[in-house]
This record gives C-alpha cells, structure tokens and sequence, in this order.
C-alpha cells in the first residue's frame, strides 16, 4: 500500500495558505484534486465527478461514487446493494437508469460551468476544513463531505427524482382541446428566417412574435417553444427550464387559457 501521507501533508498545508487569503494556494489546491486551468485538463478527483456527471462514467468498485449515487434514489433495496463493494447486474441496471436521468437533466449546463462548479465546490469546503488531531487530512475530509456539497448544489435539477412511480404521466390525459395549434395561429411569413421557420431565439425574445404571442412572457414563449415546437415532453422541458414537470403542465394551461382570452378580447390599439 502506498504512503501518502507526505502527499496529504501538502495539500494540508495548501489549504492552510489558501485560508489566510492566498489566491495561489487555491490554483494548487484545484491543481491538486485534478484541473489545470493551464492546459483544461482534468484529472483524478475532479475528473471522476466531471465523468460521471457529464458522461454518465461509473466506477462501481469507487465507494465515493456509490455513496454519492445513493443520494438519487429512496428505493430502499438499491440504497442497501449499492454499499457492498460488489454490484450484481440488476443493481448496475438500475443505478445506470438513474445516471442517464442525471446527465440528461444537466445537459444545459456547459463543460466549463460544470468544471467551474466543482472547482468552486471544492473551495468551499477547503474553507470549511479544520484540522482535527494529527490523523484527519483534507483529503480524507473531502471524500466524507464532498458528495453531499455537489448533491446539495445541484438538487434543484433533481427534486422530482424520487416521484412516486405510480403517479400517471400527466401528458398521457390531455384533454382532446388541449393543444395550442401555434400554426392555426400564426402565419407562417412571421416567423424569423435565419432560424428555419421554428420558434426560435428570437420569437422567444418578442423580436419577431406577432398577436397573440407578443402578449406573453419570454417565459412563457419559452415554454411553448419547447413544448408545441420542439416536442419535449413535460418531464423534458422541466428539466430544461428549472421546474417540476406539474409546473410545466400547469403553466401551460394557464397560457392556452390566456391565449384563449386574447383572441375574444384583443386590446385595442
């Protein structure tokens, strides 16, 4: 086994720079756990996180990563198979399923904010850190707390994952006038060009969103965007926007009830 502790004796003394106010301390720490601002390359610590999250890399037999993976899920029998060392097929199946979950519902955040999350995160608990009798390191600190740090900043995306499975699909019972024909609605030289006749960034922005259109939020242009142009599910554009797919489907209504409303009663001029 090999002794680190020179190694852990280092980053200590790292942090402890880094916590009187030095800036140069704090690229060595990052350095240390595995990115270099230098060259953007990633490593190590770091790099397990980035993987996992960005490309749904999993190493099973990391204890750290199965802790952190638990987080996800209140399904009582995975939670217990996930602590073993050894994982049988049906548990990587499941845990896999909710990896694929996690990566599509962070894919709008790009490579180098997901980087400089993590980096960040790890700042945060360097700052926190104090050392407690000769045996506690940083390093060991990190592994314990770290996992909860990333959970806890990104949970917002993730709220709904523990959803009771038997709640029906909400888009499976729309009601037979549920859809917004945007194209009974609009004529199609009123949509912006350069974006090949789709509800696209501009329309979104009122730019080129005629009546009744004009009269909504860029939110909820957004939304319909999303969901009347693109064909994302609720679940889908949730994910996308921050919010519940309920939410999603409640605003929505609310929008074809305004939409509704101002084509009976357009505003005068």
């Amino acid at each position: 086994m090999v002794d680190r502790t020179r190694e852990w004796e280092q980053i200590d003394a790292l942090i402890f720079q880094y916590q009187s106010g030095s800036s140069e301390a704090a690229l060595g720490i990052i350095k240390a756990f595995g990115y270099n601002p230098d060259t953007n390359e990633l490593s190590k610590y770091i790099n397990k996180y980035f993987s996992l999250l960005r490309f749904g890399v999993i190493n099973f037999k990391d204890k750290d990563t199965r802790h952190f993976l638990r987080q996800f899920t209140k399904d009582k029998q995975l939670l217990q198979e996930l602590i073993p060392f050894y994982q049988y097929a049906h548990t990587k199946k499941a845990t896999r399923k909710i990896v694929q979950t996690i990566n599509y519902r962070m894919r709008h955040i790009t490579d180098e904010e997901l980087i400089h999350d993590l980096c960040t995160l790890i700042l945060v608990q360097a700052k926190k850190y104090k050392k407690q009798g000769k045996k506690t390191n940083f390093c060991g600190y990190l592994i314990n707390s770290y996992r909860y740090k990333v959970y806890e900043h990104y949970k917002y995306l993730f709220k709904d994952m523990h959803y009771n499975h038997r709640i029906e699909m909400l888009e499976d019972y729309k009601d037979e006038n549920s859809e917004i024909r945007i194209a009974e609605l609009i004529k199609p030289d009123l949509y912006f060009k350069n974006e090949k006749e789709i509800l696209g960034f501009n329309w979104i922005l009122g730019k080129t969103a005629t009546f009744p259109f004009n009269q909504l939020t860029m939110f909820e242009r957004t939304l319909l965007s999303l969901y009347d142009d693109k064909g994302m599910t609720y679940e889908e554009v949730g994910a996308q926007m921050g919010y519940h797919r309920d939410t999603i489907w409640s605003k929505r209504k609310q929008i074809k009830e305004k939409l509704n409303s101002l084509l009976k009663s357009p505003p005068s001029d």
